[in-house]
């Protein structure tokens, strides 16, 4: 597994090279002036070519860029002189908070998914199967903001069971649930149509022919061997979140990098909008890395050379 690991770093370098250049090109070839935006609209054209001056947005591009993948290589996503702060803390501080609602997330996609998932396989083309694999077509269809603001409005503002917005441990459930429904949904079914497919298998049929128990047939080979794709998405999906919950962080008011990124776009904050789309990139690109390491140890069939 060493060599394919190492192959996999390298790819991961240059995956993060690449987004880090088209980001930054894109970010910087919009048509309009940082300076301008830092200054003010009554501002001086004095003060403005001296904001230009000061940012370096005098030299050429690719001189820019260059100066930009020095500084991110040594983990410096450059300064934000709208808030007066570097990207770099702005993004770490915001960050921890978009972990813990992410990782709880996931938790009630798993909670809700790997449970229906498991019932509709086993009882395939049955009432119940129907049931679930409509209630799951449904979760999928509801819009996130849409569940974000009813769960808000019934749970925090009618019942108030919960608090309407801001980061706290009771907090975190309106939006990781109503995160978690839609996600919840899209993995049951993905789990579903594995294991249906698991369960045609000659090695699941073979286990069944010597007699062994069938909740150990289905727990310790079928939903073994079918999580894998379950795997792959909920990685990628992860890595998704970690990069921020832009309309979820919103609604709800929480201190993540989701709402970090809506303020920089409001404001047309260049410096904030890359550093934040730079972070989540990476980290969709690591989750990916781990997904593609942890196959080996989800299914002992599979291996690298």
């Amino acid at each position: 597994m060493g060599p394919y690991i190492a192959r996999r770093l390298v790819w991961t370098v240059v995956t993060i090279f690449a987004i880090v250049t088209v980001t930054y090109f894109v970010a910087y070839l919009v048509p309009q002036d940082p300076a301008r935006v830092i200054a003010g609209a009554h501002a001086s054209a004095a003060t403005i070519e001296g904001i230009r001056r000061a940012l370096g947005l005098n030299k050429p591009l690719w001189q820019r860029y260059l100066i930009f993948l020095g500084q991110f290589v040594h983990g410096n996503l450059g300064y934000d002189f709208i808030q007066q702060r570097p990207v770099a803390q702005m993004v770490l501080q915001a960050a921890p908070y978009t972990a813990y609602l992410a990782v709880v997330a996931v938790f009630f996609e798993l909670l809700f998914a790997i449970p229906v998932g498991i019932i509709a396989a086993v009882k395939r083309n049955t009432f119940i199967d129907g049931l679930l694999r409509v209630l799951t077509i449904i979760g999928i269809s509801l819009p996130t903001y849409w569940v974000g603001s009813l769960m808000l409005l019934i749970f925090g503002f009618y019942l108030k069971l919960f608090p309407l917005g801001g980061v706290s441990l009771s907090g975190v459930v309106l939006p990781a649930v109503s995160v978690g429904i839609t996600g919840s949904a899209f993995y049951a079914r993905i789990l579903r149509s594995s294991m249906l497919e698991v369960m045609r298998l000659d090695y699941i049929r073979t286990a069944r022919a010597k007699g062994m128990p069938e909740r150990r047939v289905l727990f310790g080979h079928t939903v073994r061997t079918a999580l894998i794709p379950v795997v792959t998405y909920l990685g990628l999906d992860f890595g998704t979140l970690l990069g921020g919950l832009i309309i979820t962080e919103v609604i709800f008011d929480w201190s993540g990098l989701g709402l970090l990124l809506n303020q920089g776009i409001s404001t047309l904050d260049d410096s904030l909008i890359v550093g934040i789309t730079l972070f989540s990139a990476t980290a969709i690109v690591v989750m990916n890395l781990l997904v593609d390491i942890a196959y080996a140890f989800i299914d002992p069939r599979v291996s690298y050379s």
